[in-house]
């Protein structure tokens, strides 16, 4: 892969959850994470608010995973996995 700007990388993932892996070109992994950020806003508005405070930790977590996958593409390192256990490559 080519090397990936980590700051648009990031800021994409500040907008939108997931977008900034789609911007590294991994593609069902920044679905994955935004249908799961999708999800929990949703629970967080119609069912219970515990649901909104696990969708920003949620967010947290996709823009420190955003910042892996960009500096693993950058030194030509392997994507790692998605909660350390799941391979969306």
């Amino acid at each position: 892969m080519a090397e990936k700007n980590m700051i648009i990388a990031v800021i994409l993932s500040l907008i939108i959850t997931g977008l900034g892996n789609v911007y590294n070109g991994l593609i069902t992994r920044g679905a994955v994470e935004f249908v799961i950020g999708l999800v929990l806003g949703l629970l967080g508005m119609y069912v219970s608010i515990i649901f909104s405070i696990i969708g920003i930790v949620w967010a947290l977590y996709v823009i420190y995973d955003t910042y892996l996958c960009t500096n693993a593409i950058n030194n030509n390192q392997a994507i790692p996995l998605l909660l350390t256990q799941i391979d969306l490559q």
